[in-house]
């Protein structure tokens, strides 16, 4: 390899890095949905014997396993507007078309059913960090007790960690001792944090 086609090569090599994140990301793309359309096909199998007695069971397999990924996406399952651009040709213009594109959506509401019951709605959702989670805390918003316990002991953004109490009239968010500030326009009594029942 001659210096010159060693400096082409160097050359290419930089000027592709620029694309490195837009190729990474239609990679985990790719992963993604290749993993989606995996799931829905090993639910369809598991669940296709609810479905024997149809009539039109590839339209509705279709719909299914589509619905299906809808919710392994982060969706929330409502049927789309229109159903796959397959279905607009004029053949399906006719009672069987029609009854096979009903036929697919309700495979798709079935499929969002089922990937909800199978407990794949939160697969799309990254975590967010126990700081975040406590950021998430305002001054002036009331405290749920459920939130509230699982975040004792989680560090703040100043370094230090919430307060360790049973007591659920206390705001994380407000030095002990403490009262909130009113905030403009509502009376003191609206700005308490929350006393639980």
């Amino acid at each position: 390899m001659t210096m010159r086609s060693t400096g082409k090569w160097l050359a290419l090599l930089f000027l592709s890095a620029a694309g490195c994140s837009s190729i990474s990301d239609g990679i985990i793309r790719t992963e993604t949905d290749l993993r989606n359309q995996i799931l829905a096909q090993k639910a369809w199998g598991e669940w296709s014997w609810c479905y024997d007695e149809l009539n039109h069971p590839w339209d509705f397999a279709k719909g299914f396993k589509a619905g299906y990924r809808n919710i392994l996406e982060g969706g929330g399952g409502c049927q789309p507007t229109l159903p796959p651009r397959a279905y607009w040709k004029p053949s399906y213009e006719t009672t069987n078309g029609r009854g096979r594109i009903n036929s697919w959506f309700d495979g798709y509401s079935h499929g969002a059913l089922a990937a909800q019951q199978d407990g794949m709605g939160g697969m799309g959702v990254l975590p967010i960090s126990p700081t975040a989670r406590a950021n998430l805390i305002s001054k002036n918003a009331p405290v749920n007790p459920e939130c509230f316990n699982s975040l004792q002991n989680t560090p703040t953004p100043e370094g230090g960690l919430l307060p360790q109490t049973d007591e659920m009239d206390v705001d994380p968010a407000v030095p002990a001792g403490e009262d909130m500030p009113p905030t403009p326009g509502t009376s003191p009594s609206a700005t308490r944090p929350y006393e639980g029942n």
